[in-house]
């Protein structure tokens, strides 16, 4: 199977990016049922051996016009035996790091992160503007932060402050809905953390939405929107988002994508008799 699928919105070609996958245990989510999630993964269509399941990680291109903009860009290389494959996948798409001129990113984790540097800890997009929302950039740099995570979280905090590093002195930071280049525009989906965004894409009357963090778990999540998970910095507002985007996308029927989707992660929703699910039609 190949790590690459191209899809087109008006003339903007839109290139998925397989990075992997990991395996979460039920505990990821704070109000996991088991019940709940039996029924939920049923309805979704996919097998739950009742202990854990497949996180997917995507990273997404853009090609609009001149401009070649990078979605995300994965785990750090080889964090897993599953994951850290982006830069393989972007090899694969045939596209040169020196022909990306923008970096957009939807957050600031570091399986979002981790492919912007190099080995050597250089930026390997080094003609890319990186651009993302001024509450994420806030919240990863902050000392306070830092000082109430655990272990664990300040391990993750270094390597997505070293990712980004690269890229600070040109940045473009954004607040609210806005746009970033001709048919690209960056929407406010707070929660997960505080400058959570998406990306519309939209030209010649179609549009798609790369909705970043919106869900980790298609078995989970459709059925159950009101589960969020552990990395949530604002659990309750994260729910409040989801709920939010998945009436708009079903009512609206946008496309979406998303980078914990199952790849290639392009799909419609559409509402079900316990929430939403997935409906896919490529």
């Amino acid at each position: 199977m190949s790590d690459v699928s191209s899809f087109k919105v008006g003339g903007i070609e839109v290139i998925a990016l397989n990075d992997g996958y990991n395996q979460a245990p039920n505990a990821l989510f704070p109000d996991h049922e088991a019940d709940k999630a039996v029924a939920a993964a049923a309805q979704a269509g996919i097998p739950y051996d009742g202990e854990s399941v497949t996180i997917p990680v995507s990273a997404f291109v853009i090609r609009a016009g001149a401009s070649v903009v990078l979605v995300d860009s994965g785990n750090p290389p080889a964090r897993s035996e599953t994951s850290g494959h982006f830069a393989r996948a972007f090899e694969q798409a045939g596209i040169g790091a020196d022909e990306i001129t923008h970096i957009a990113l939807t957050h600031l984790h570091i399986d979002h992160v981790g492919g912007l540097i190099d080995s050597e800890g250089k930026a390997r997009f080094a003609n890319a503007e990186l651009i993302c929302a001024a509450p994420d950039w806030v919240h990863f740099h902050s000392d306070e932060v830092f000082a109430r995570a655990n272990e664990r979280g300040q391990g993750s905090i270094m390597v997505t402050r070293q990712s980004v590093a690269p890229y600070a002195e040109g940045r473009r930071e954004v607040t609210g809905e806005a746009a970033i280049l001709p048919g690209l525009t960056m929407i406010p989906l707070p929660g997960h953390t505080p400058g959570h965004s998406g990306l519309m894409i939209e030209d010649a009357g179609e549009q798609l939405l790369i909705w970043g963090d919106t869900i980790h778990c298609e078995t989970f999540q459709l059925a159950e929107p009101d589960w969020g998970v552990m990395f949530d910095v604002d659990i309750e507002q994260a729910r409040a988002t989801r709920k939010a985007v998945f009436d708009r996308v079903a009512t609206d029927r946008i496309r979406i994508a998303g980078q914990h989707v199952n790849f290639p992660g392009f799909a419609f929703l559409e509402r079900a008799g316990q929430g939403y699910r997935m409906i896919r039609d490529r």
